[in-house]
């Protein structure tokens, strides 16, 4: 533990700020436990084109740095292990360490642009603990059974406590407002998150600490450094001082109850679930929110947990019709050991008054019993069996496009055209083409020249394809290529 100094016991007026240093990496650490001594990056999508967010001391030794392209950090490490992380995991373990971090302080701010810091009201707790210290002590090693690391600063004021928690390890308690401003000035913009070009503009002028930064004449920061540079200045400068403010974390909605040893069909399993939701639905709806979804856990008499998540079509408070995807769902469970617990939780959500402007627009179609549909099919056959897809950047046809999880579905809007136009329909991964010699006519040999080529994919295989439409026998129009490398034909897609 780092003391900057002795305490005194009051300790009125103080701040603490808790940095979980990048909060993503460590929940990707969390997961893969056996990638803990590799070096390691948390990406936006595993893509070849897709940035690295955060890494590893291994992989920051290799000389890979936050910003490259996943293929680009692959060419300077290829044992490179990469992951996401989604942004419903960051939520929950937000969540998680509030949850903590609220038994040791009544008043808890976490920070809204970065996932994993804090600030936490310290005042007056150090005649509960015996001084601040053991306080901020005990806070760390409880983040620490999270398997969590986490810096510590316990001072006087926002900025100050930031800098120092995200510059030092472990924990320092700051005994004076001179000395936390002192050592805040000290710290290195490195150690800030700050946008890469950013940095890299503020090296060029030999701004290295935060002192040399608020050295600057703050007029000019907006006009040459942007944003970012400008609303840095003020929180470092305390020009918009703010009071903490706290968050408080709702309780849970959640109920329980003891099963009997011949509970274990779906029909009693769905009976005693009913029992729990009519109470919830209730602390629900005076909460002003509607069930997004049900979250179900069955302890069994061998004591493993089964788990489960079931996600309406829209927020509701209709409990048929989440009893309907229950129903759905443990008609598909089995249990090796009968149950002998049920608990039951509610994912609520704030609802608007106005949720009929869809089918208002579209007067014929019943959007909302669509939607009651997709959700029924999600619950008997899972998350992934209704998936929509989206354009994406990719450079091969079949990484043009991406299937993602299902939202919410919104109305057509059709166009009067007057030439309809012909529709490729592309295989989420191409076919080799059967039927037809391999070498048919494979080019450069002679036959109709092809509508396009496509060639790259240096940063993992080189690629190089040569595209044109066929006719088929049977009246069909295929769109295929021929692959260089492997030497043979393959049906992208076809033509409707």
């Amino acid at each position: 533990m780092d003391r900057a100094g002795a305490t005194p016991k009051s300790a009125g007026g103080r701040t603490a700020c808790i940095n979980i240093r990048a909060l993503p990496l460590q929940l990707l650490l969390r997961s893969h436990p056996e990638w803990r001594e590799r070096p390691v990056a948390v990406v936006e999508e595993e893509k070849p084109l897709s940035p690295v967010l955060w890494l590893n001391a291994v992989a920051v030794r290799n000389g890979i740095r936050s910003g490259l392209r996943y293929a680009a950090a692959l060419s300077l490490d290829r044992h490179l292990c990469a992951g996401t992380v989604s942004e419903e995991e960051l939520r929950a373990a937000v969540r998680q360490v509030h949850g903590e971090l609220d038994r040791f302080s009544p008043r808890v701010e976490p920070c809204g642009d970065e996932p994993g810091v804090f600030w936490v009201d310290a005042g007056g707790l150090g005649w509960l603990y015996g001084s601040l210290e053991d306080w901020a002590g005990q806070m760390h090693a409880c983040l620490s059974r999270l398997e969590l690391s986490a810096s510590i600063a316990v001072g006087f004021g926002r900025f100050g406590t930031y800098a120092i928690a995200r510059a030092k390890d472990a924990v320092t308690v700051l005994p004076s407002v001179e000395i936390e401003e002192a050592e805040s000035r000290e710290v290195r913009l490195l150690d800030l998150q700050l946008d890469p070009k950013l940095r890299e503009r503020l090296d060029k002028l030999a701004v290295y600490t935060v002192g040399d930064f608020l050295a600057l004449p703050g007029e000019r920061i907006a006009r040459h450094l942007g944003e970012q540079a400008r609303e840095l200045y003020r929180f470092a400068e305390g020009e918009r001082p703010l009071p903490l403010q706290p968050r408080t974390l709702p309780e849970p909605l959640r109920a329980r109850m003891e099963l009997d040893e011949n509970e274990s069909d779906a029909r009693s399993l769905l009976f005693r679930v009913s029992q729990l939701l009519a109470s919830l639905l209730k602390a629900v709806a005076g909460r002003c929110q509607a069930v997004a979804a049900l979250r179900l856990e069955f302890r069994q008499e061998d004591g493993a947990r089964r788990r489960c998540r079931i996600q309406a079509a829209e927020p509701t408070l209709a409990a048929s019709v989440l009893l309907e995807l229950a129903g759905l769902h443990l008609e598909t469970v089995s249990f090796p050991f009968p149950p002998v617990e049920l608990s039951l939780e509610v994912e609520g959500v704030g609802v608007t008054a106005d949720k009929l402007n869809l089918l208002q627009e579209n007067p014929n179609r019943d959007t909302g019993s669509a939607m009651r549909a997709l959700a029924r099919v999600r619950a008997e056959f899972g998350p992934d069996s209704v998936l929509t897809a989206r354009l994406e950047s990719g450079h091969l046809p079949e990484a043009r496009f991406a299937w993602h999880p299902f939202g919410k579905l919104t109305g057509a809007s059709p166009r009067p055209v007057a030439v309809r136009s012909l529709v490729r329909r592309a295989h989420a991964s191409p076919r080799v083409l059967e039927g037809l010699p391999v070498n048919w006519p494979s080019p450069p040999a002679p036959g109709p020249p092809p509508e396009h080529l496509v060639s790259g994919g240096w940063w993992t295989r080189e690629v190089r394809r040569d595209y044109r439409f066929i006719d088929t026998g049977r009246g069909e129009t295929l769109w295929v290529y021929y692959d260089h490398r492997r030497a043979r034909w393959y049906v992208q897609g076809r033509v409707e």
